[in-house]
């Protein structure tokens, strides 16, 4: 079961990557945006408020209108995943459903500048094992943004990215039931 969680929250993570298709935001029949939700285009303040178990018409009364960027159903389970437009540049949120509720979200860039200049280096990366809390391992890794959520079967999932101060190298660390149980890096020195 862990595997799984760890599966959908990298899967959540690198899904939100891609910044939406529609210029406006979304196509809005998803449901209605809120006043705080401004051109469509989600906020991090706006993703932090949105938490799993929500439906898709309590999720988009905060973020504003979304694009429905997949829809299917598998072995009795409806699925759909909800792509929104992030304020800051190349950023995005993206929200999947199971049977109605929220059962993951993840985030990229919505922290916009503050989010992609960290202090992750090789050396604290290799200090990161796996079954630390989740509050050894930022003590150690520094500043990281929390990009997903996830809660499948009653077993939940928090990723984060920590990036490096010049922005070019990070870390992604994989959180099941608070401990750390897988990380991956890429351009670390």
């Amino acid at each position: 079961m862990i595997v799984l969680v760890v599966i959908v929250v990298l899967v959540v993570s690198v899904g939100g990557s891609d910044g939406g298709k529609d210029e406006s935001g979304g196509s809005g029949s998803s449901g209605t945006p809120s006043a705080s939700a401004g051109m469509g285009r989600i906020t991090k303040e706006m993703y932090d408020r949105v938490r799993t178990g929500m439906t898709e018409r309590e999720v988009t009364a905060i973020t504003g209108p979304c694009e429905s960027s997949a829809e299917d159903e598998v072995a009795g389970i409806r699925g759909k995943v909800l792509t929104c437009r992030g304020a800051e540049a190349f950023s995005a949120a993206t929200f999947t459903f199971s049977n109605g509720r929220l059962a993951a979200k993840g985030q990229v860039g919505l922290g916009g500048d503050a989010a992609r200049k960290g202090s992750m280096t090789k050396e604290k990366y290799d200090r990161l094992r796996t079954g630390m809390s989740l509050k050894e391992a930022l003590a150690v890794a520094g500043a990281c943004e929390k990009d997903s959520d996830t809660d499948v079967a009653g077993s939940s999932a928090t990723g984060y990215t920590c990036t490096s101060a010049d922005g070019l190298g990070n870390a992604s660390l994989v959180f099941a039931d608070g401990k750390l149980t897988a990380k991956a890096q890429t351009g670390l020195e």
